[in-house]
């Protein structure tokens, strides 16, 4: 698969890829998210050098916790949307955070079955 940019029309393009995939490659790519997001990440997006710094300075947890909402969408070919706003002009911090309408349970033999849409949103503070 082709590397897209992490940008709104990047992810989009992404996982319209993805979601084509047969199941056994599909699911390959879901246990690759859960396990490693930020590597998943790198290999699957292009990004810019300060976008490569911040994915690596990535809180264990919160990685640990994105990768596993992406697994989730995958397996359920769910949507996953990017806000991606311009920087601001100076000094800024940057945030990431996700929400989600995920509806998740458990079937009969285990696997988890979903609804709903994940977004991932960057936002700025100066």
């Amino acid at each position: 698969m082709a590397k897209q940019p992490m940008t709104p029309t990047g992810v989009a393009d992404k996982t319209s890829e993805l979601y084509l995939l047969p199941d056994t490659a599909l699911t390959a790519e879901a246990n690759a998210v859960q396990a490693d997001f930020r590597q998943w990440i790198k290999d699957n997006f292009t990004l810019r050098t300060e976008q490569e710094g911040y994915l690596d300075n990535l809180n264990d947890r919160i990685a640990a916790y994105f990768g596993s909402q992406c697994s989730i969408c995958f397996t359920n070919k769910l949507p996953i949307i990017l806000i991606y706003p311009a920087p601001p002009t100076g000094e800024y911090s940057k945030w990431t955070g996700s929400s989600n309408t995920l509806d998740v349970m458990a079937e009969g033999s285990g696997a988890p079955v979903a609804t709903g849409t994940l977004t991932f949103e960057f936002t700025y503070t100066t």
